[in-house]
Formats: structure tokens, sequence, C-alpha cells
């Protein structure tokens, strides 16, 4: 809003008009003034003025049909309006009010009632400058806070021994929870893992880089899974236990040189083995989410992948991604595409299915996909 207000009159009534703009500027106002409506739709949607008082039986164009083209031009900033009308019955004011009208003086017009309502339109509009300004800088902020959360994303360890390796993060919003690495250990070993915080946005993303960085460390430390993962089960339980959030994890590690696979699992969705001939679930993992429990241990697991092998791992973002109708993609779904699938990286053709499947509907959470899979012979 202006340091000095800018009010627009839209008066046929000489008389009135007069009245109105000699009161508004010895208040200390700026006043510019139209005598119809539709002169007066012109100066609004031209001079953009804080305020705008209107009369409502003009010709050309009465001021309900004025109000109501302002207030549905979605390109136009938010400008109060007081309806002024020598009618005072109640249902010509709600006419008004449903017009877009936001407050309404009657005829003839008090100057203390004029003063006092302008100054309250004045202030709501005020604080609705101020929040659309307070909005715009957290969107930049959050828009700031998305490209430093892409920074996370690993580069993907080269092909080796046959195998492969792709991914993808969606947050639903700017930032979010979910969240995958792969770490290239020293002895050719690969360490990797998807993670889903609970809840999105900034508390998930912060939680997930503290969750990030844990992991990380401890890798350069041991190389047991189950230690590293009580490790950060630990930290994680310090963090963010009391405040409500937890982590689901799964947590592998494979040999490219072997094709030899230890997996452990953080109360994640269960991994899938796809082969040529059918997609099974590995779910005899157990292990609790992290930040649940002070102290946990977990189950490992061993696989080794064959020749035309994936080892898919997904967040929920996958499987309850939801459609237009609010139909959730679904876990039978997602079984019978990766049966269907025939080409590498399979991931990348459940991402496309999703999308697909989501068409124009707002993401409803956070996406990611790790797979690893094995060259055919």
């Amino acid at each position: 809003m202006r340091d000095k207000p800018l009010i627009l009159i839209v008066e046929d009534n000489p008389a009135s008009l007069e009245i109105m703009q000699v009161r508004l500027e010895a208040s200390g106002y700026q006043v510019i003034t139209a005598t119809d409506g539709e002169a007066g739709l012109e100066a609004a949607q031209s001079s953009l003025p804080d305020l705008i008082l209107l009369d409502l039986m003009m010709p050309r164009m009465d001021g309900l049909e004025v109000s109501r083209r302002l207030k549905a031009n979605e390109q136009l900033p938010f400008m109060p309006i007081i309806m002024v009308t020598a009618k005072t019955d109640t249902k010509d004011v709600i006419a008004g009010l449903e017009a877009g009208g936001d407050e309404y003086l009657t005829k003839p017009v008090d100057h203390g009632s004029l003063v006092a309502r302008v100054k309250s339109m004045l202030r709501i509009k005020e604080l609705h400058d101020t929040v659309l300004e307070q909005s715009a800088q957290l969107e930049n902020q959050l828009k700031t806070a998305s490209k430093i959360q892409t920074l996370f994303w690993p580069d993907l360890p080269e092909p080796t021994g046959g195998l492969h390796s792709w991914a993808v993060s969606q947050p639903a919003a700017y930032v979010g929870g979910d969240f995958y690495d792969a770490i290239t250990l020293p002895d050719n070993s690969v360490l990797a893992y998807v993670a889903d915080v609970s809840g999105k946005g900034v508390p998930a993303a912060l939680i997930m880089a503290a969750v990030s960085t844990k992991v990380r460390a401890e890798a350069a430390l041991q190389q047991d899974l189950n230690l590293i993962l009580q490790a950060v089960n630990g930290a994680t339980y310090e963090l963010a236990s009391a405040e409500g959030y937890f982590t689901t994890m799964l947590l592998l590690k494979y040999w490219p040189a072997t094709r030899k696979m230890e997996m452990v699992r953080a109360g994640h969705l269960h991994p899938l083995l796809v082969s040529a001939s059918q997609v099974s679930e590995i779910s005899h993992l157990k292990g609790v989410s992290l930040g649940v429990l002070d102290e946990v241990k977990y189950e490992i697991a061993e696989l080794r992948l064959n020749p035309g092998d994936s080892l898919l791992l997904f967040s929920d973002g996958v499987t309850e991604a939801e459609n237009e109708r609010v139909e959730q993609f679904g876990y039978q779904r997602l079984i019978d595409h990766l049966s269907a699938s025939s080409s590498f990286p399979r991931g990348q053709g459940v991402l496309g299915a999703v999308e697909t499947w989501r068409g124009e509907a707002v993401a409803n959470d956070d996406l990611t996909i790790f797979e690893v899979w094995c060259e055919p012979e």
C-alpha cells in the first residue's frame, strides 16, 4: 500500500462526490474520481487504488457489476470496496456484499462514519499486502531450499561388473523428506539406501539432511549394516522423537564384482526383486523405523542379482500417488507394470507410469525410487 493511500470515488452525484472527496483529502488521502460505472472500472484497473468508494446506483454500469468484474479479475491486487448506497433495505446491503463489497455506507454519508470505515478498510488492505509480501519472500526461500536439497542427490556409481544404478527423488512441495544416497566405499562396494521422513515440507527436509549426514559419517567408520543403522537410529531418536518424527529406511550394500547384496530394513516398504519371469517382494526383513525406539537391532538379508534382474527400492509416494479422482496408484498396479516391463531401468518406467496415472493432480506425497539392475546375458 502507498505511504499516502490512493482512494477512488465512483459516484454520479456531483454533490456527494465533492463532499467525500473534500473530507478524504482533508484527512490526508489522495483521491481520484469517476462519475459512472464504466469510467470507475477503467480507473480502478489503470490506477490500482488502495480503496474504492463505489456508489451502487449509476448510469452505464451499476456498482454491483463494477464490483463483480473487479473481484473476478485475478490479475488485479486486493482493493477493498466500500459500497455507498441510499438504500437501507437488508437485501440491498446483502446484494452489495455478495457482489464483492467489503463494507458499506448509507447516504447521506456521515463524516465520522466515512473516515472510520476508510481507516478500517485500509488497515485490512495493509495487512493483506503484508501477508502477500511475506508469502512471496517465503516462496523465494523455499525455491532456494529446493535447489539446495538437490545437492544431496549423489552422482551414481559408474556401471561395474554388469551392475547399473538409477534413481529419482521428487518432493511433493518445494522440499521434502524422501531421499536416497549411493556411496562407493574403499573396498569398491556401494552403500545405498532409500529413506522417508514422516511428514513433508521444511521439518522433514531438515531431518532428511541430518540423517543423510549421519549415514555418511557412520559408513566411513564401520562396515556392518546393522551397526550403521543402529547408530543412525540413535541419532534420529535424539533428534526428532520428541516431536513425533520418525524415518523409514531400506539400507543396501552391494559388491559389483560378485553381484552380492546385503540389506537391512527400518520400517520401510519391502524392496522388489524383478526378473524376466516374475516380481517378488523381499518381505522377510524385519526392523522398526528410525527414531521410534532408543535401542534396536536389525536383520540382515543377502541375495545375488542374476543377469536381467532388478532390485527396486521405493517410497510410498509411488504406491500412494493419487489421480484426479483421488484414487491411488496402488501396490498391485506397480506389480503389474513391473511384470510387463522389459526395458531398463525399470524404475524409469515406473516413474512414467505414476506420472501418467497422476495426470493433472497435484502430487500428494514425496516420491523416491532407487534401482540396481544387472545386464541381461
